[in-house]
C-alpha cells in the first residue's frame, strides 16, 4: 500500500512539474518582439464559436503579458459568417445571444487592433448579403486566398475549426 501510494505522490509531482513547465511559453518566444498569425474560423457551433473566440482573446493577453506584441489577422468563412451579421435574420431565434456576445467580442479585437476578414465565397454559400456583417468586417473575394497570402507574407497560420 505504502508503494502504491508513494507512487502516486511521484506521479502527482511529474505533472505539476510538467504543468509548471508548460505554462512557461519564453523558450518558444524566445528572442521574439513582435509575432503574425492569421486565425482560420470555421466554427458552425455558435458554443464552440464562442470558446475558441475566447481561447484567441486569452492567447493575445498572454503574448502581450509576455512582452510580445501581436499582429492578428481574423479570417471568417463556413457557418461561423452567420454569427458576425449586424442583425439575426440569418440565424434562428434561439441562436440570438450568440451573435451579440460576437459582435462584442469582435467590436474587442477592432479596438485590439486586429484585422477582421469574412470570406466572400462563404457568405454568397450562407446566402449573406455582403452589407450585412459589422461594420469592423471587411468581406475579401476568397479567404483562401486571404490565407495563402497572409502565410507568405510570414503569417502563422492558426487553424480554428
Amino acid at each position: 500500500m505504502k508503494k502504491i501510494l508513494i507512487a502516486c505522490i511521484v506521479v502527482i509531482m511529474a505533472a505539476t512539474l510538467s504543468i509548471a513547465e508548460l505554462s512557461n511559453d519564453k523558450m518558444a518566444l524566445k528572442g521574439m518582439k513582435e509575432v503574425k498569425f492569421v486565425v482560420d474560423v470555421n466554427v458552425g457551433d455558435p458554443e464552440l464559436l464562442l470558446l475558441r473566440m475566447d481561447l484567441l482573446d486569452t492567447t493575445y493577453s498572454q503574448l502581450i503579458d509576455s512582452g510580445v506584441t501581436p499582429t492578428v489577422v481574423v479570417a471568417f468563412r463556413g457557418k461561423a459568417s452567420r454569427f458576425i451579421t449586424k442583425n439575426s435574420k440569418y440565424l434562428k431565434p434561439e441562436l440570438e445571444k450568440y451573435r451579440l456576445e460576437m459582435k462584442t467580442l469582435i467590436e474587442l479585437f477592432d479596438e485590439l487592433g486586429f484585422t477582421i476578414e469574412q470570406c466572400g465565397i462563404a457568405a454568397a454559400a450562407q446566402k449573406i448579403d455582403p452589407t450585412d456583417f459589422l461594420p469592423q468586417v471587411k468581406v475579401v473575394q476568397n479567404s483562401y486566398i486571404s490565407l495563402i497570402g497572409y502565410q507568405n507574407q510570414g503569417y502563422a497560420l492558426l487553424p480554428m475549426d
